[in-house]
């Protein structure tokens, strides 16, 4: 090969792999954002935890995973990022969370849940249960749920929608102080 056509080459596979770097980039997904926990300062940091919590008797209350736990020195606080937990009731009935931040107070048992919270509540044979809301203050020893935000319980065929939620986690037992809801029967065999 002459001098001519090996830098005729190299430009062309120079070029080439410039526009595929380019098409790569562009239709890339975009990258995660990052959630900013907090402006206080920040002396511990652990990643990737899983973290379980048990009540006076040994059983478990709480197992809740993170990506990001972080916390001040000599505090009972953590803040958390991405928190996904899961909790079981007395009946059996499994309780799946997540929201995109927490803030735990290993003090007083208390997480709190903000930006798009989720419980994912599964018991078969009955239908699974999905209840929803901007914030949510779960307390851990007695398994309760609280949010003063507006919130929303959806299972196939219903929906109920209202303020002043109160889940207990314990007992598979709902309230919520003002309610609007809509339910579809389901069809008879």
């Amino acid at each position: 090969m002459t001098p001519g056509r090996t830098r005729a080459w190299g430009v062309v596979l120079a070029t080439g792999t410039a526009i595929t770097y380019g098409l790569i980039r562009y239709f890339a997904p975009p990258a995660p954002e990052e959630v900013s926990l907090t402006s206080a300062r920040q002396d511990n940091e652990i990643r990737q935890v899983e973290m379980r919590v048990y009540d006076t008797l040994g059983k478990p209350n709480l197992v809740l995973v993170s990506p990001r736990i972080t916390s001040p020195r000599r505090s009972d606080e953590y803040l958390i990022a991405t928190p996904l937990f899961d909790v079981v009731s007395a009946a059996g009935a499994r309780w799946k969370g997540q929201s995109r931040i927490g803030r735990l107070d290993v003090g007083k048992n208390r997480l709190w849940l903000e930006d798009k919270v989720r419980l994912d509540g599964l018991q078969p044979p009955r239908d699974p249960l999905v209840v929803t809301s901007e914030r949510m203050e779960f307390r851990m020893d007695e398994r309760l749920a609280l949010s003063d935000e507006a919130a929303e319980i959806r299972s196939p065929g219903r929906q109920v929608n209202g303020t002043g939620l109160r889940v207990d986690l314990k007992n598979d037992r709902f309230a919520l102080k003002t309610v609007e809801g809509v339910y579809a029967s389901k069809p008879r065999p």
